[in-house]
């Protein structure tokens, strides 16, 4: 693993974890990357989350409960994914059965993807408000 921490939760050579900004944290959003540096991928496969960063070796698993904002961050994804489509039908004048039964299906296609980018999404919101929190390669 190149770049592992050192024992103080610094990379090596003692300095301090980059802090990135609000652009840098939405692109690692979107290409699923560790809140940390930015650079390793948070999964390993199809709802499988990596157990460590393999560049900079934090623990991505935090501690019990961590992951309930995400629940929020996967709701606001599933909204706004099925929005245009529940919308165009409501505007076009479809019946309720057929807006519902369209909404439910876009849910059930987008829940993967929103379940995969809603942890990734709240670890870097968490890393941009608390960086402290990812200073450490365990959490707690």
């Amino acid at each position: 693993m190149e770049n592992r921490a050192a024992a103080g939760g610094a990379p090596a050579g003692g300095a301090a974890w980059p802090r990135f900004g609000v652009l840098r944290r939405v692109g690692a959003a979107l290409a699923m990357r560790c809140p940390r540096c930015c650079r390793g991928a948070v999964w390993a496969g199809p709802f499988r989350m990596r157990e460590r960063c393999a560049v900079c070796g934090l623990a991505f698993e935090r501690e019990p409960g961590y992951f309930t904002g995400a629940m929020y961050a996967s709701y606001f994804i599933g909204l706004f994914a099925t929005l245009p489509v529940w919308l165009w039908l409501l505007l076009a004048g479809a019946p309720f059965g057929a807006i519902a039964a369209a909404a439910f299906v876009l849910v059930g296609l987008v829940t993967p993807a929103a379940f995969h980018y809603s942890r990734v999404a709240w670890m870097q919101i968490d890393a941009y408000f608390n960086p402290s929190t990812f200073v450490r390669d365990d959490p707690g």
